[in-house]
């Protein structure tokens, strides 16, 4: 088949827009471009292809609106046109490509639509807030929020908030109680200090002791581990104090001892040191009898309690009876030195008294007028002038019971006594009175008196201190010290009270009882052993912290369980075993006799760790030794 070569057909002449290339030409002439919804027309009536920008390519901000062909050129400036042909193929478009993915990555204005730039939520051209995406109308309001800002706080508070937690935690386990025991009141297994003031400390340089040294010594009485101090009469008498019970008044302060400015101040001092202050308040010879009561008459407290109930309020009423406080000089007294911070009384004298036939309801008022954290303290003897029903009557409302050992009569004689106490009405029991143990004081002789060693004082005090209830520890027992000796028989007007000889001090100390220019009131103590003072000290600090020792009793719901066990040997040995459940368990061997002893206590215990002491030896009580007028506290192997 042959081609025609005919010129007239070789010089067609093709119109000019089909010789373009499409890129530099339109496809749709000016009137169909015109109504492409694609294309759009300037204003001079020339059509221009829209531009699209893909979310991830990188634009330049459209600074310039009125321009937006120069815009849309400029959108890659190192873009590349590159024309693509093959064989029966002339369509040429132009695409721009980069020459590298980090010039699109990297690129200063690569993503910049997606920053927030803390703008609007729309400019005036109805874009977003870096003019590239439109908000609309339903467009939630958190997204133009400062999310960098509120990262930035959320992360700071929670730091805090975990590092306040840890904070928490680290004070609750420094804060801790290194040992879970259970709790009793203040005066309830606790160790008192019996002081008589005249003898204890001289501030002022007169040769008589008086307040205000007490307070000077409050850091001693902290440290021996006492959890309260008991003062003697500090009442005014004739001539205080060789006559100290003759008092004259119940409301006031002896001018030796200081004011009652002082009795506040020493109260203040104790409490800052965790420890309570209590008088002793002796009613006979100064009142002649008690008189009537009139607490036997109750009145009755209405305290109205306010219920919620499902349909509706209901008012409830309780009556809780209490005494009439009778108005008389012992009920002043009372009420006079609560203000002055006193933590308990100690009533003396009752047992003098003829008549007692109001006893208990004096008891209700004097404890209603205490309150439940003030301690009542009554002697053992008058326990004895009342008769039952009265005397269950008047236990009601005593917190303290002051029995007195004789540590001279022998081992048999103490194991009967408090054997004694122990299942009579006073019996250990919580809630119910509690025991105070003495053994000296200032109405018996001193332990440490002639002829008498001074370690013999220092097995009474730790056996006392092994006993359930309060132990009270006359002053001076904690280093043994001696009755005052008149050897010369210069002051036989005081020798009655001789027993209440001055306290001593170490021989380091830079302050002794008195100065050296002044003499003291009685004759100065010939022996005191400072040694025994850290034994005491320590045995104190074992009772607090071991409930088999403070405590008087294995108090059950149903039952009231003995923690104690009294047993002797025949050797002038006496024996206190203390136990608690889930605690250790004690045992002191107490030896009253003059003789060193070797017995075998396998029947009782196995072994034990001696207490009190540097080095903590084992001992086995198969083979137990013992000196004379030695105590030892031994913690029993389970």
């Amino acid at each position: 088949m042959g081609i025609s070569t005919d010129p007239a057909l070789l010089d067609v002449e093709l119109p000019r827009t089909l010789i373009e290339s499409p890129s530099v030409s339109t496809f749709l002439p000016e009137e169909e471009a015109s109504i492409c919804p694609l294309l759009s027309s300037n204003t001079n009536g020339s059509t221009t292809p829209m531009t699209f920008s893909h979310p991830l390519t990188p634009c330049i901000d459209n600074d310039n609106d009125n321009d937006s062909n120069t815009s849309a050129n400029l959108c890659n400036e190192d873009g590349k046109v590159e024309t693509s042909s093959s064989s029966g193929s002339s369509s040429g478009i132009g695409m721009s490509v980069p020459d590298e993915t980090s010039t699109t990555l990297f690129n200063k204005h690569s993503y910049k639509h997606l920053q927030n730039n803390n703008t609007s939520a729309q400019d005036s051209n109805g874009h977003g807030p870096n003019g590239n995406l439109p908000l609309g109308k339903d467009t939630p309001s958190f997204v133009s929020w400062n999310w960098p800002l509120i990262r930035k706080c959320t992360f700071f508070v929670f730091m805090s908030s975990l590092l306040a937690m840890c904070a928490v935690v680290v004070a609750m386990i420094v804060t801790l109680p290194k040992t879970c025991n259970p709790k009793t009141m203040w005066y309830r297994g606790s160790v008192f200090y019996e002081i008589f003031p005249a003898s204890f400390q001289d501030s002022d340089n007169d040769g008589i002791g008086d307040l205000r040294g007490i307070v000077q010594r409050s850091d001693y009485l902290k440290s021996l581990g006492v959890s309260a101090v008991r003062l003697n009469s500090i009442f005014p008498s004739p001539h205080y104090p060789d006559d100290f019970k003759n008092i004259t008044s119940l409301t006031d302060v002896s001018k030796v001892l200081g004011t009652v400015e002082d009795v506040q101040q020493l109260s203040q001092a104790l409490h800052l040191r965790n420890m309570s202050l209590v008088l002793d308040l002796p009613l006979f010879p100064y009142l002649k009898e008690l008189g009537k009561s009139d607490g036997a008459s109750a009145v009755k407290v209405l305290a109205s309690t306010t219920l919620n109930v499902s349909d509706g309020m209901t008012t409830t009423t309780t009556t809780t009876p209490r005494p009439v406080i009778t108005t008389n000089l012992i009920t002043q007294a009372l009420q006079h030195w609560i203000k002055f911070g006193v933590d308990g009384f100690y009533i003396k004298g009752l047992e003098e008294f003829v008549e007692l036939e109001d006893i208990d309801y004096h008891m209700a008022e004097w404890k209603d007028i205490l309150g439940y954290s003030r301690v009542l303290i009554i002697s053992e003897a008058v326990l004895e002038k009342v008769k039952e029903p009265q005397r269950s009557l008047l236990l009601r409302h005593v917190d303290l019971v002051d029995v007195h050992l004789n540590v001279f009569n022998g081992a048999k004689d103490l194991e009967e006594r408090i054997n004694n106490v122990l299942a009579s009405e006073i019996a250990p029991a919580d809630p119910g009175v509690w025991v105070q143990w003495s053994i000296a004081g200032v109405d018996s002789p001193r332990l440490t008196r002639n002829g008498v060693n001074t370690n013999f004082t220092l097995t009474a005090t730790l056996m006392q201190l092994m006993l359930p209830g309060t132990p009270n520890i006359f002053y001076g027992d904690e280093i043994g010290l001696q009755a005052a000796k008149d050897q010369l028989n210069e002051h036989n007007e005081t020798k009655h009270l001789h027993h209440l000889s001055t306290m001593q001090w170490p021989e380091n100390s830079t302050q002794q009882f008195t100065n050296r220019e002044t003499l003291p009131w009685l004759p100065n103590a010939p022996t005191a052993n400072f040694d025994y003072l850290p034994i005491v000290s320590r045995m104190i600090g074992l009772r607090d912290r071991s409930p088999s020792i403070y405590k008087n009793a294995i108090c059950k719901t149903e039952s009231v369980l003995p923690n104690t066990a009294i047993r002797r040997s025949e050797d002038d040995i006496l024996i206190v075993e203390r136990l608690y459940p889930r605690r250790n368990s004690f045992a002191s061997i107490s030896n009253f006799g003059q003789k060193r002893l070797t017995l075998d206590m396998s029947s009782n215990f196995y072994s034990g760790v001696v207490m009190l002491h540097d080095s903590s030896d084992k001992i086995y009580f198969s083979d137990f030794q013992i000196g004379p007028a030695e105590s030892i506290i031994v913690r029993l192997d389970k």
